[in-house]
């Protein structure tokens, strides 16, 4: 079964573990990992534990355009998503892909924003 977690506008999903390719970035220990901007608020979902994040669009092919954000790879024993307007999220080590959430109506979808 897929873990899934989610986090306002932002939608983790669990995935086999890759080897960071594309656009990589690493943090130090409690320097932030800004996965997303909040554009509504200004607020931020952000990693202060040390991950690595990276950002290769040919392990998202299937998730539509404008949604993939990037993939964050945990590895201590966990890692903690933060955002001002909501409870934190804790990721247990593993490889995690990022996309933002979109609210789908009758007619049409649009994507989320905190």
């Amino acid at each position: 079964m897929t873990e899934i977690f989610a986090q306002g506008d932002l939608l983790i999903e669990r995935v086999p573990d890759v080897a960071p390719s594309g656009t990589v970035e690493e943090n130090a220990e409690g320097a932030p990992v800004v996965l997303a901007e909040g554009e509504e608020t200004g607020h931020r979902h952000a990693i202060c534990e040390r991950v690595t994040m990276f950002r290769d669009d040919r392990l998202a092919r299937d998730i539509p355009a404008g949604l993939y954000i990037g993939h964050v790879q945990v590895s201590s024993a966990y890692a903690r998503v933060t955002h001002d307007e909501h409870a934190p999220l804790t990721l247990p080590r593993g490889t995690y892909r990022v996309r933002r959430q979109r609210e789908l109506g009758p007619r049409d979808a649009r994507v989320l924003a905190d």
